[in-house]
Parts: structure tokens; C-alpha cells; sequence
């Protein structure tokens, strides 16, 4: 038995040889192959740190280069208002739209003391503008633009609408009006109103505005109107209040004999849509209406007919 061991173990001693020899060679290839790999990944480590290094530096310069720029493009002269943009009444910095009763030299004239702040166009404030035109009081709401390149102020005035004008004569122009929001305007500046034909013309003489003319009169004036506008069905072109004691009211086919705005007027307006049909039959004869009285209504003729007379077109019992 031990014969036999000893045999084996020295049967093939120069094979066992060879394998510790290649299990050596082995281990020195994978340690020559891992200290390899590690100076690659440690060149990689060291180019990525580079990498890093360098996209972060370049990011510094490219900020400090933005930030540069941004200062020196902030400092063109388009971002700014010139000093006088506001005391200069040409207006070339100013656009004003949207404007049709006040004029543009009164809006230019209400801001021509405001200071210009040396800051560009985006960050001025524009609250002190509004503060300066809210000053007119037809102006309901205002809103105002900036732009720059160059620097310049957008205005866009919402005006308060007229709901009646008052004139001494109707080819005069109004010496005030009413605002759909109860406000009496008077100032002269304010009179162009050009594009306020829808409004009502009230008609009267040397009126004390103010004291006579009050938001509750022409409120009371407008229930006659619409009163007649709906008997009639027919838009109210003025009414005539020169004579309080004999009121007309001009409608599109004929005028309107109201008399004395008394407690019976809203009954002797009813009475308008029984005459106008016959009034077809001589229309170009008629003068006027005459609802001046209580219960009689009669048809009044032109004067260039001499045989016309005024004509009782309906009597009430």
C-alpha cells in the first residue's frame, strides 16, 4: 500500500511542475492585467476631472461674459426716455390712441412736469402717469405700454361715454354733457364730440350747471324721452327745453309739442301712437304734434299753407 502511494505521487513529477509553473504565469498575467486596467481607469478618472474642470471654467467665463454683455446692452440710449420726453409737447415719445373727446394737448400738458428717472424703459413705474391723467375726469381707465429700441410710452385712454349733451343751439357746440356714470362735464377742452351722435341733445337757455342742470334732471329728462321713443317708436333727435313752460321733442318724422313738463305729460305721451298714423296723410304739412293739452290733441300745419289751420286730430272725453 505505501509502495503504491509513493508511486503515484512521484509518477509524473515534471507534468505537476509545468502546472504550478502555468498557475504562476496565470496569476502574474491577471495581476499585470489588473494593475493595467487600473492605470487606465485611474488616466480616465484623471481626464474626466480635466473635463470637469474645464466645462466648469467655462461656464464662469461664459457667465461672466453674459453678465457683460447684459450690462452694456442695458446701457444703450434706445432703453432710456430722453429728459424732455414729457415736457416736450411734440409728443415724440409719447403716443397717445384711443383719445376722441380730449384732445391731445391736454393729456400732454397734464404730465409735462413729471420727472423722467434715469432707469430703462421696463423698470419706470407707470403710476405716477396714471396719477396725472386721472386728474381729467373724463378719462374712465388708462393703460399704458413701454417698448424699447427705440425707448418710447404707449397711452391708451378709455373715455366715459356722453348720455346727454347740453347746447343753447343745436348747431352749437354742447357747453357740458352728462357720463353714463352721472358725472357733469363742463370744462370747454372736453366739447369735441364729434362721435357722440347717439347721445341726447337737450336744448336750453344760458343753463347755471351745477344748480339747475343736476344728475336727477336729466335723469328725469331721459324717463320723458324714452317715453316717447317707445310710443312713438321712433329715436328722440333733441328735446327743447329753451321755453320750460312749452317743451318740444324732435322725433325722426315730426316734432313733438309736449308744453309744461307737469304731472300729466307721461299721460299725454301715451297718446302719440294714435296720431302718428295720421299724420301719413299730410305729412309734409305738419308742423308739429301739440300734446300740450290735457285732452285734446290737434295736428299743427306749416304756415306756408294759407288755408291750413291747426287741425283737432283726436278729442278725449
Amino acid at each position: 500500500m505505501t509502495e503504491d502511494s509513493n508511486f503515484n505521487t512521484n509518477e509524473y513529477p515534471q507534468e505537476n511542475a509545468n502546472m504550478q509553473e502555468d498557475e504562476i504565469q496565470d496569476e502574474f498575467a491577471l495581476a499585470k492585467h489588473s494593475l493595467k486596467r487600473k492605470r487606465i481607469e485611474r488616466k480616465i478618472r484623471k481626464k474626466r476631472k480635466k473635463v470637469k474642470e474645464l466645462k466648469s471654467f467655462l461656464r464662469f467665463i461664459s457667465l461672466i461674459l453674459v453678465v457683460f454683455l447684459a450690462y452694456h446692452f442695458m446701457k444703450l440710449p434706445q432703453w432710456y426716455l430722453p429728459k424732455d420726453t414729457f415736457s416736450d409737447q411734440t409728443g415724440k415719445n409719447i403716443e397717445i390712441i384711443n383719445n376722441d373727446i380730449i384732445p391731445n394737448y391736454v393729456i400732454r400738458q397734464s404730465l409735462k412736469n413729471l420727472y423722467v428717472p434715469k432707469l430703462p424703459i421696463f423698470l419706470i413705474k407707470v403710476k405716477p402717469i396714471k396719477k396725472e391723467l386721472f386728474k381729467i375726469p373724463v378719462i374712465k381707465n388708462i393703460y399704458v405700454r413701454r417698448y424699447g429700441f427705440p425707448a418710447r410710452i404707449q397711452i391708451i385712454i378709455r373715455e366715459r361715454q356722453p348720455i346727454a349733451l347740453i347746447k343753447t343751439d343745436l348747431k352749437a357746440k354742447p357747453v357740458a354733457f352728462f357720463t353714463a356714470d352721472g358725472i357733469l362735464i363742463t370744462h370747454k377742452n372736453y366739447m369735441n364730440l364729434s362721435n357722440s351722435k347717439s347721445a341726447l341733445k337737450i336744448l336750453t337757455n344760458k343753463p347755471q350747471l351745477g344748480k339747475e342742470w343736476t344728475v336727477k334732471k336729466v335723469q328725469e329728462v331721459e324717463k320723458i324721452v324714452k317715453a316717447v321713443e317707445t310710443y312713438s317708436n321712433e329715436k328722440v333727435e333733441y328735446i327743447d327745453l329753451r321755453n320750460p313752460n312749452d317743451v318740444y321733442v324732435k322725433i325722426q318724422t315730426t316734432s313733438i309739442r309736449l308744453g309744461q313738463l307737469d304731472s300729466t305729460v307721461f299721460e299725454r305721451i301715451k297718446r302719440i301712437y294714435t296720431i302718428l298714423p295720421q299724420i301719413e296723410e299730410v305729412d309734409s304739412q305738419i308742423k308739429y304734434i301739440d300734446l300740450s293739452w290735457d285732452k285734446v290733441n290737434y295736428l299743427k300745419l306749416k304756415k306756408n299753407d294759407k288755408n291750413s289751420k291747426p287741425k283737432e286730430s283726436e278729442k278725449t272725453e
